[in-house]
């Protein structure tokens, strides 16, 4: 690590933190404004192709070409149509569940590529990981008693729609684990643009489909749908997902994983309880918020 890299280190890991804080709260605001389904894959595209152009820029910028092998392409399209049900998943579980649990639970993802690297890479299960994982099983059943988290009913729906973005999100974290070992990550910024134009194509092909099925009157009307808040969350959320991306990949080269991954997939949730309380009113009581350090701390405990 050179003397500049070490300087940038924090600040880019305190800018990792806030991207994933914002990413998460954005998503409540832009779920209020969704209307129906169509409208919910309109704005996962939109999101998605901002966040693309910012992927693409840094990739013509760091690596001057957008070149990378085809297997990398066929990872690209894998992750993208993924990551366009992850967010969709994502966005309608918050229609059911509070901002504060449902970010926790798609976190609680991390625990994917540790299971595929314990299975398939030989790396070690420790006691600290083994831990994290008896306390996150402990975090999802307090997360369905209504007594710990103050909620007068247990949606079934949100469960199983937070369930799945959280398998979802995993899934995307395996496919990005592979390519960039199979790599040696010699790709990855042209890969994470590759990614993102997939996910828009996705996100606006279910768009279309399902905005063939609604009657022209419920249709989608472009002047109602793109207010001024909707592009500012567009614009937000994107660039808010594609810097916390970034930020991640630049830290590698910068600071020791063992810091950057629990900081930043402890740190982006406890932003987000945050900001369910201040911005949505989201009532916390000390069993919630025992709940909520739980879960994190789990986080923190299966990144060591």
């Amino acid at each position: 690590m050179n003397a500049s890299g070490s300087v940038l280190a924090v600040p880019f890991l305190l800018l990792a933190i806030l991207m994933s804080g914002v990413y998460s709260v954005g998503l409540k605001p832009a779920n209020s404004r969704c209307k129906s389904l169509a409208e919910l894959e309109l704005f996962n595209g939109c999101f998605s192709a901002s966040a693309m152009v910012g992927a693409l820029i840094s990739a013509v910028l760091s690596a001057g070409t957008l070149y990378i092998p085809v297997s990398g392409l066929l990872c690209a399209a894998i992750f993208g149509c993924f990551f366009s049900i992850c967010v969709f998943t994502n966005l309608k579980a918050l229609e059911d569940g509070p901002l504060s649990l449902t970010t926790l639970i798609v976190n609680f993802s991390l625990v994917f590529p540790l299971i595929y690297s314990f299975c398939f890479l030989s790396e070690p299960i420790t006691p600290l990981r083994v831990a994290g994982i008896v306390m996150l099983v402990i975090c999802m059943l307090l997360f369905t008693n209504p007594k710990v988290t103050g909620e007068k009913k247990i949606s079934v729906k949100w469960i199983l729609l937070a369930v799945t973005s959280m398998l979802c999100n995993g899934l995307l974290s395996v496919i990005s684990k592979i390519y960039a070992m199979a790599s040696d990550n010699a790709y990855a910024s042209q890969y994470l643009a590759y990614c993102y134009l997939f996910a828009t194509v996705t996100s606006l092909v279910l768009f279309a489909v399902l905005r063939a099925k609604q009657p022209k009157t419920e249709r989608i009307q472009p002047k109602a749908f793109f207010t001024p808040v909707m592009i500012a969350l567009i614009v937000l959320i994107g660039l808010a997902n594609f810097g916390l991306n970034l930020m991640v990949v630049l830290l590698a080269t910068m600071m020791d994983g063992a810091i950057v991954y629990p900081a930043v997939q402890g740190g982006g949730p406890m932003i987000a309880v945050l900001g369910s309380r201040i911005f949505f009113g989201e009532q916390i009581s000390w069993k919630k918020w025992t709940a909520i350090l739980l879960g994190v701390a789990a986080i923190v405990m299966l990144n060591l």
